[in-house]
């Protein structure tokens, strides 16, 4: 048995933790980032009414709503509800009519685009370590004429 601690274990008192702005209404927490698989784990919430915009999966990602609903093309997503969406997934307009938090895992990158599919933003390992390290830059995931 060993008293050493791995230096790539992570204990985080998340609500320690300050919001990040991803859009209007969208605010995110991110708690781990991968750099050696792009994969990155968040915590994601959304206010009443906000949208998150069109976007495609280039990796799976799975979650799991702890609070909240939320709208998309699969159907309403319930507090408990847990979300797998596969490599390739296209979503349009992601929409919640109440508070909504989201436990959330990205295998890969997200790519957000506009009405005519130009790619207007990547939310990516890199997008969320910024987020991490606290960059203050607005990013537009929630712009769904363009989406970002």
């Amino acid at each position: 048995m060993t008293d050493s601690i791995d230096a790539n274990e992570i204990l985080l008192q998340t609500e320690d933790l300050d919001w990040q702005v991803m859009g209007e209404g969208v605010g995110i927490k991110v708690l781990r980032v991968s750099e050696e698989t792009g994969q990155w784990t968040a915590l994601i919430r959304m206010e009443a009414g906000a949208t998150f915009a069109a976007h495609k999966h280039l990796g799976a990602a799975d979650g799991m709503v702890l609070e909240g609903r939320l709208d998309y093309r699969v159907g309403s997503a319930e507090r408990g509800a847990f979300l797998y969406e596969p490599l390739g997934a296209v979503h349009e307009a992601t929409t919640c009519a109440e508070p909504t938090t989201i436990y959330f895992n990205a295998y890969g990158p997200i790519v957000f685009h506009d009405e005519s599919g130009a790619v207007t933003q990547i939310l990516s390992h890199e997008t969320a370590l910024a987020m991490q390290q606290g960059a203050k830059a607005h990013f537009t995931a929630d712009r769904a004429k363009p989406a970002a």
